[in-house]
C-alpha cells in the first residue's frame, strides 16, 4: 500500500476545504486535499453556483415580462430548458477547471478517494480502482461538508422526490412542483421554477418562510409569491403522499390532497461525519453528529481541526471558506479566533435579501438601546429608473453609543448593498460615519445612506 507524507491533509475539497489549503500552502505549509467527488463541494456542484446561474435565467425571464413597462414590446419568449441546464453545467466544469488551476499554482496534492481516519495522524483513502493510500500528515482538517436531510412521510428517490442535486439534474420543467420546508433553498427553488412556468407550492411547518430571517422581510417575499402565484402553506404538515401515476399525491394535516410531478425537500442539512472514523481519532461530536471544535477550530484532537457544515452553526460556503482560512492560518503557528459578528449572507429570490448582523429583535434581546433607520425602495430614484421599488433596507444600531449592530435588506441587488453595512461594522464605523458617507447619485447604494440617516432622524427623502 502506498504511503503519502505531508504536513497538512484536507479532508474534503468544499469551499471550506479548498480555501484552508490555498491559504496553508501560500503560508508554506505542503499540503494535500483528499476528495472523493468533485472540488469545490456543495457549493460549486450542486449548491451556490449552478443554483444562482439557473437565478439569473428567473431573473432575465422576469425582466422580459415586464418590459412593457420600459417601452419594449417583446412579442413571445421561449425557454431553452435544455440550454439553461447545459449552460448551468458549463459553468460549473470551468468553476472547477478554475480550482484545479488554483491547486497546480500552488503546489497542492490532489488525491481522489474516500478518505478515513484510523489515527490522530492518519487517514486511509480508499480510490475509485480499488486501490488504497495512508496519509500521514502532521496536521489534519476535516471539511467533509453536509448532505440534505429527509422528513418522513417523504423518501428521496432521486427521480421525483428529489433533494437539491435532483433538482439541479432534471429533464425537463415540472408543471407542477411542490416544495417542503420554506427556508433559504426551497425559496431560492421556488422563485426559479415559478418564473420557468411551474405551478409551484410551498408547505412550510413554521408559522411562516424564512423564518430565519427578519420578520418583515419574510412578509415581503410572502407577499410577492402570492403576487406570482407561488402557494404558500405555512403552520402545515405532510400526513401521506403516494404515487398516482405520474404524479404524486400529497396529503396535509386537515385532508387536503396536493398533486404534484415532482417533490422538492429542503428541510435542512446533516454532516457527513457517519463513518468518517471519528471515534477511532478520538474526536468528540455532538448528539447531531456535528464535530465539536474551540474558537480556533480546533477538536478535542491537537493536531486535528474542523470547518465548515461539519460543526454547525452557520452553513454558508464563505463562513465554511473564513473557517478554513482560520483553521490554516492556526496551524501556520498564528492564534487566531472566529469571529462571526459580521457574516453576512443572502437569499436569490427576486427581490434579493441580504443580511448581516443582529436583526431589532436579537438586538433588543441582547440589552442594547435599539434605534433603527429604515429607507424604502419607494423613495429610491434609481429604483424607479429600473423598476424595482418593493422592499427596503433596515439598520440597526445602539442608540447609546452608535454602534451599527446589524441590517436586514430586501430589494434590488440587496446581496451586494448588504456589504457596504459589513464593511463599516468590520471597520467599527459608528452610525453617523455612514450616514456621512457621500453616495453618488442616482444609485441602488444611496438607500444605504439615507438608512442610516433615518437613524439619527435626519434622512432626505423620507417624511415621518
Amino acid at each position: 500500500m502506498e504511503t503519502k507524507n505531508t504536513e497538512l491533509a484536507v479532508l474534503g475539497g468544499g469551499p471550506g476545504g479548498y480555501v484552508a489549503a490555498i491559504r496553508a500552502s501560500k503560508l508554506g505549509i505542503k499540503t494535500l486535499v483528499i476528495e472523493k467527488e468533485y472540488l469545490g463541494g456543495t457549493c460549486l456542484n450542486s449548491g451556490c453556483i449552478p443554483t444562482k446561474t439557473l437565478f439569473h435565467v428567473a431573473e432575465r425571464i422576469e425582466e422580459i415580462k415586464n418590459s412593457g413597462i420600459f417601452g419594449i414590446d417583446v412579442s413571445g419568449y421561449a425557454l431553452d430548458f435544455k440550454k439553461a441546464m447545459a449552460r448551468k453545467d458549463k459553468v460549473v466544469l470551468a468553476q472547477r477547471q478554475g480550482l484545479a488551476f488554483h491547486f497546480k499554482k500552488n503546489n497542492i496534492e490532489l488525491l481522489s478517494g474516500n478518505g478515513k481516519l484510523i489515527a490522530k495522524n492518519k487517514i486511509l483513502v480508499e480510490k475509485a480502482d480499488g486501490n488504497k493510500v495512508e496519509v500521514v500528515a502532521a496536521n489534519i482538517i476535516i471539511a467533509v461538508g453536509s448532505t440534505a436531510a429527509s422528513v418522513p412521510p417523504f423518501i428521496l428517490d432521486g427521480e421525483n422526490i428529489i433533494d437539491n442535486i435532483g433538482i439541479l439534474s432534471i429533464a425537463d420543467i415540472p408543471k407542477t412542483l411542490l416544495i417542503v420546508g420554506g427556508g433559504v433553498i426551497g425559496c431560492e427553488f421556488a422563485n426559479i421554477f415559478a418564473a420557468f412556468g411551474s405551478s409551484v407550492t410551498i408547505i412550510e411547518l413554521l408559522p411562516r418562510i424564512l423564518s430565519t430571517e427578519d420578520v418583515e422581510v419574510s412578509k415581503v417575499i410572502a407577499r410577492i409569491f402570492e403576487k406570482k402565484g407561488i402557494r404558500i402553506l405555512t403552520d402545515t404538515i405532510a400526513e401521506e403522499v403516494k404515487k398516482a401515476g405520474s404524479q404524486f399525491i400529497c396529503r396535509i394535516k386537515g385532508g387536503e390532497e396536493i398533486k404534484a410531478d415532482k417533490i422538492l425537500i429542503s428541510v435542512g442539512r446533516k454532516p457527513n461525519s457517519a463513518g468518517l472514523g471519528l471515534e477511532e481519532a478520538g474526536i468528540e461530536k455532538d448528539d447531531k453528529g456535528f464535530i465539536k471544535v474551540d474558537s480556533c477550530l480546533k477538536t478535542n484532537v491537537e493536531n486535528i481541526y474542523a470547518v465548515g457544515d461539519v460543526i454547525g452553526g452557520l452553513q454558508l460556503a464563505h463562513a465554511a471558506s473564513y473557517e478554513g482560512k482560520i483553521a490554516a492560518e492556526n496551524i501556520a503557528g498564528k492564534n487566531k479566533k472566529v469571529d462571526y459578528r459580521v457574516i453576512p449572507w443572502a437569499v436569490f429570490t427576486s427581490p434579493e435579501i441580504g443580511t448581516v448582523g443582529l436583526n431589532e429583535e436579537q438586538a433588543r434581546s441582547k440589552g442594547y438601546n435599539v434605534c433603527f433607520g429604515l429607507f424604502p425602495f419607494a423613495n429610491s430614484g434609481k429604483a424607479y429608473i429600473t423598476g424595482e421599488t418593493e422592499g427596503f433596507i433596515k439598520i440597526i444600531n445602539d442608540k447609546d453609543t452608535g454602534e451599527i449592530l446589524g441590517a436586514q435588506a430586501v430589494g434590488p441587488r440587496c446581496s451586494d448593498l448588504i456589504h457596504e453595512v459589513a464593511v463599516a461594522m468590520s471597520g467599527e464605523m459608528i452610525i453617523d460615519n455612514l450616514a456621512e458617507t457621500v453616495h453618488s447619485h442616482p444609485t441602488l447604494s444611496e438607500a444605504v445612506m439615507e438608512a442610516a440617516e433615518d437613524c439619527i432622524g435626519l434622512a432626505t427623502h423620507i417624511t415621518r
